[in-house]
C-alpha cells in the first residue's frame, strides 16, 4: 500500500467536475515537473504525470475549450515539446496528442466527452470484433490469418480513424530515439484506445497508465496485451469507479491487467483485493450520466457514487498526493 503524503482536497463530486475537466485556477498539469522527473520516476510518479496528461487530452478549462496558448504552456511546464494534434480538435469524433523531449514521450487520448455524440455512440457499440494486427512495418494492420483476439467494435473504429497519425507518431520519434520510453495514456475512453493503440506496436521500453479504464477486449487479447515483458501496463482504478464495471466481466470481455491499482476513501493506493466486483448494479448508473441537461448548472448537481469516482480530476490530485 502507498499512503498519501500530500493534502490537496478534491474538487467538488459535482456532474461539472465529472463531465469536465477543472477550470484555469483550479489545477495546475505537472505543477511538480521539476522535483519529481518522469524519465527517473518511479510508476506511481509516472502515473501523476500520465493522470495530468490525460486530463489535458480534454483540452478544456471546465466546459470551455481551453486556448492553444494554455495547451502549449501545460505542456511546457512538464518539459515536453513536439506537439502533435491527433484527430480534428474542431470536432466530434476521436482526439489525441502526442508530445515529447529527448527522454520520453506521451501519447494521450482524450477520453469520452458529454456533448460528444460520437464518442457516446463508439461507447455504447458493445459487439466484439476480430482485433486488426499490426504488421511488423507498422502500417495500418490486417487481420489475423489465425483465431483472433476479440475486442470492443466502438473502440477499434474510434482508433482506427486516427491510426494513421498515432502511427506515424510513434514511429518518427522511436526512429530518432529508439531507446526512449514511450508511454501511452488515456481516461474513460482515453484509456480503452490507449490499451488498443499500445497494442499495434510490438517494440519494447512502452508503458501504458490507464484510469477509468472500461474493458476493451476477450481473455486473448489481455493476454496478448500482457504478455510482452518489454512492456509495462497499469490499470488504476478509483474507489468504485463505474466506468471500470463495463462492459460487465464475462466469457468475452476481461480487463488487461485483470488486478488494478485501486485507490480507497482515504486515497490510500493498494492492488485490489478482489472486493471490486457488482458489474451488473453499475450499469444503470454508469448510462445514466448521457441523460444529463447539459444547460443545467452542473455544479450543482451532485454526481451519483460510483459515477463522481469517474473525475479525471479525482486521479490526477489522489496521485500527485501520493508522491
Amino acid at each position: 500500500m502507498r499512503n498519501p503524503t500530500g493534502n490537496t482536497p478534491l474538487l467538488p463530486g459535482s456532474l461539472k467536475n465529472l463531465f469536465f475537466p477543472p477550470e484555469k485556477d483550479e489545477y495546475t498539469y505537472f505543477a511538480r515537473a521539476q522535483d519529481r522527473p518522469f524519465a527517473t520516476a518511479d510508476p506511481v510518479v509516472k502515473a501523476a504525470w500520465a493522470a495530468d496528461a490525460s486530463m489535458l487530452a480534454y483540452a478544456r478549462h471546465g466546459a470551455t475549450a481551453m486556448p492553444a496558448a494554455d495547451f502549449q504552456a501545460n505542456l511546457a511546464r512538464g518539459g515536453l515539446r513536439g506537439l502533435n494534434q491527433i484527430g480534428d480538435w474542431s470536432a466530434h469524433g476521436t482526439q489525441a496528442y502526442f508530445a515529447a523531449n529527448d527522454q520520453f514521450a506521451i501519447l494521450a487520448f482524450r477520453g469520452t466527452e458529454a456533448d460528444d455524440p460520437v464518442d457516446v455512440i463508439d461507447d455504447g457499440d458493445l459487439v466484439l470484433v476480430p482485433e486488426l494486427d499490426r504488421r511488423p512495418d507498422g502500417r495500418a494492420p490486417q487481420l489475423s490469418l489465425g483465431i483472433p483476439a476479440l475486442v470492443h467494435q466502438g473502440f477499434q473504429r474510434a482508433l482506427d480513424r486516427v491510426w494513421d497519425d498515432v502511427r506515424s507518431c510513434v514511429t518518427d520519434y522511436r526512429r530518432c530515439h529508439p531507446q526512449a520510453e514511450i508511454c501511452f495514456t488515456g481516461h474513460s475512453l482515453g484509456a480503452a484506445l490507449a490499451v488498443l493503440a499500445s497494442s499495434r506496436f510490438a517494440e519494447g521500453n512502452i508503458s501504458v497508465f490507464t484510469y477509468g479504464c472500461p474493458r476493451v477486449g476477450d481473455q486473448k487479447f489481455c493476454d496478448r496485451v500482457l504478455a510482452d515483458p518489454r512492456k509495462q501496463t497499469f490499470r488504476f482504478v478509483n474507489l468504485n469507479d463505474s466506468v471500470a464495471h463495463v462492459p460487465p466481466e464475462s466469457a468475452l470481455y476481461r480487463h488487461a491487467p485483470q488486478n488494478c491499482l485501486r485507490f480507497d476513501e482515504n486515497g490510500n493506493l493498494a492492488h485490489d483485493d478482489g472486493s471490486f466486483r457488482g458489474d451488473v448494479a453499475a450499469l444503470a448508473t454508469v448510462f445514466s450520466r448521457f441523460r444529463v441537461d447539459l444547460s443545467l448548472d452542473l455544479a450543482k448537481i451532485p454526481a451519483r457514487p460510483g459515477l463522481v469516482d469517474h473525475s479525471a480530476a479525482r486521479y490526477c490530485i489522489r496521485l500527485w498526493n501520493l508522491v
